[in-house]
């Protein structure tokens, strides 16, 4: 029996599939690095060397380096001391968390401006702060008094007052004025009964897609995380940001703010007293 045979019959209670991927990347391994009688930590590093360059993710190397320790240990190879292996191990990516850049939110501001009142005030509120989308559902008629609008935050934020500008309010009142329903909700759906958490994600899809825009992540999370975005870079601190989201720490702040490397990289390069040019 091969080696790799040998260590696809040890594994249990994987599927047929899930096997099969593990015998293809263990024959790749033994490609990659020579046939062996037995292999060691060198021929794992000149792996996982070859799939960098390659172009593999990390998340993908990171994967091989469980199945390799997995097949090392059924064979009884040499592995890593526990130190080095944390050290050696590729790092998980973080999740792409995709947001709304500036032009992209005044592009769905105009795409929206053909659509009814009750759309275009939505985009306009998200678009004005950074609002859950349980947040909007969760708003009152009483809660609005031009031009001002009370927002319950989530989560244990503290209720916030919002200053809508003359556009937003003059759209709010024409969709307040043709409600046919004595329901209390803000935003009511065509049954006149409270907007449901779902169509909400529709009308956010909608949003995007009339803007050309959609992407799988964005939503109002994507409203969310990029004005949060614009307004720290525009100076807004993540305390000034905790109380105007209705954050419950800075912290939370923190991770809605999407640093792109290369801005990161700009701004040292004009501040670092050594490479400042």
């Amino acid at each position: 029996m091969s080696l790799l045979d040998t260590y696809v019959a040890s594994i249990r209670g994987l599927s047929s599939s899930t096997k099969t991927r593990y015998r293809e990347l263990l024959a790749d391994f033994q490609r990659a690095v020579g046939q062996k009688p037995s292999y060691t930590t060198d021929d794992v590093l000149q792996y996982l060397d070859i799939l960098e360059k390659e172009g593999a993710k990390a998340n993908y190397r990171r994967w091989v380096f469980s199945v390799l320790r997995s097949a090392y240990d059924t064979m009884d190879w040499p592995w890593f001391a526990r130190k080095e292996e944390r050290r050696i191990r590729p790092k998980a990516e973080a999740p792409k968390q995709p947001y709304l850049r500036q032009p992209q939110m005044a592009q769905i501001l105009e795409a929206v401006a053909s659509k009814p009142p009750m759309i275009q005030v939505l985009a306009r509120i998200a678009s004005l702060r950074p609002t859950r989308r349980i947040e909007l559902q969760a708003l009152n008629r009483e809660d609005y008094t031009r031009p001002h609008l009370r927002v319950k935050t989530r989560k244990g934020g503290e209720p916030t007052t919002l200053t809508l500008d003359e556009q937003t309010c003059n759209l709010l009142d024409e969709y307040l004025a043709g409600r046919q329903d004595d329901d209390p909700a803000l935003f009511a759906s065509t049954l006149g009964r409270r907007i449901s958490l779902s169509s909400l994600g529709l009308i956010a899809k909608e949003v995007l897609t009339s803007a050309g825009i959609f992407e799988r992540g964005l939503g109002w999370y994507g409203f969310r995380r990029g004005l949060t975005t614009a307004l720290h870079k525009a100076g807004v601190t993540e305390r000034e940001l905790q109380e105007y989201g209705g954050w419950r720490s800075p912290f939370m702040v923190h991770r809605y703010i999407q640093l792109e490397p290369s801005e990161v990289e700009e701004k040292v390069r004009r501040r670092h007293p050594l490479i400042k040019s």
